[in-house]
């Protein structure tokens, strides 16, 4: 059941929310970063803006549903911060993705944070566990314009959810998705498109089919299954992982485009270079201290992208890039 595919979200993206400025930036991005430059003229068009750092769950995957202690201080975007981030990156991306280690319906300006963004001809979107919500709340996020929802529900059973979703209620959410379709059908909206993600573990595999039939009963617009990792790791972790197995490093056929085309972060504004950073020792520095445009070609940034040019500095490149599998591959070919 694949109303909506990603394609799809895409082309409604490019239909609102494009213009010239925006798609120029994408191409000479993509261009810059074929032809590895490591100081950019263009700037990062995929934005993730975590809008809190806090989870109503616990699960054993997650870095804030385990409270790991090497994190960013949890906290909460507060909406003027995000407009001061938003300003800044409006101009050259098409959307934004409103979420990354917390849930975003915790934060009380999220309706705020939202209704911002689509006033900017910026389009959002949101990952849940959508066990905090009501029938106010399913209003507000239907008049905010929010693009797409992905909702977090790896199990068609209580017994089986919530062996990960530690603390969530299944029955909570499916009635969460009966409010937001009926305030949809209200405002008589499209948005915001939902997606039902089922993270597949090997507790909950046989369960796919039977959560698949609910998904269609409620009406939502996509069904996407994900294969999961069942214990909590980092970058670190994935690199040890590409060591043990050369096999596997020399595969690695790609390049971390993230380093060109992303920006990941906090509620706070440190800012990342990699979704899977989230040590204050691997910022690349603050974007509510900062502007974008220093820290986008400052130190940090040209020395990680220098990682995929020929003859680079071993000591030059930063965390978290300086342990990932990709530092590893290239050190072998240096």
């Amino acid at each position: 059941m694949i109303r909506y595919t990603a394609y799809r979200k895409y082309l409604y993206y490019l239909k609102n929310y494009s213009s010239f400025k925006k798609v120029n930036n994408i191409l000479l991005n993509n261009r810059e970063f074929y032809l590895k430059k490591t100081t950019l003229k263009s700037l990062p068009y995929q934005i993730t803006i975590d809008p809190a750092s806090h989870c109503n769950l616990r699960c054993p995957a997650c870095h804030t549903g385990t409270k790991f202690s090497e994190m960013v201080k949890p906290s909460f975007l507060k909406f003027k911060d995000f407009q001061t981030i938003l300003n800044q990156v409006k101009d050259h991306t098409l959307s934004i993705a409103l979420y990354n280690w917390g849930e975003p319906f915790l934060n009380k300006e999220i309706f705020d944070i939202i209704s911002f963004a689509t006033e900017n001809k910026v389009g959002t979107t949101m990952h849940s566990n959508f066990n905090h919500f009501n029938e106010k709340m399913a209003d507000n996020l239907v008049r905010s314009g929010l693009t797409h929802l992905y909702l977090s529900i790896d199990g068609a059973t209580q017994e089986v959810y919530e062996q990960y979703r530690v603390k969530g209620k299944l029955n909570n959410v499916l009635h969460n998705i009966q409010l937001l379709n009926d305030a949809k059908k209200k405002h008589n909206s499209q948005l915001p498109f939902i997606t039902w993600k089922y993270l597949k573990f090997a507790h909950n595999e046989h369960e796919i089919l039977d959560a698949h039939k609910i998904a269609k009963t409620l009406n939502v617009n996509n069904f996407e299954v994900f294969a999961a990792q069942p214990v909590l790791r980092d970058i670190y972790d994935e690199a040890k992982e590409y060591e043990l197995n050369p096999g596997k490093l020399q595969q690695l056929k790609h390049d971390c485009k993230s380093l060109w085309a992303s920006l990941y972060i906090t509620p706070d504004g440190t800012t990342f270079p990699c979704s899977l950073s989230f040590r204050p020792s691997e910022s690349f520095g603050n974007i509510l201290n900062e502007d974008l445009s220093n820290i986008w070609n400052n130190i940090s940034y040209r020395n990680a992208r220098s990682l995929f040019t020929p003859g680079f500095s071993k000591g030059d490149v930063p965390l978290p890039c300086k342990g990932c599998k990709f530092y590893l591959r290239n050190c072998a070919k240096n």
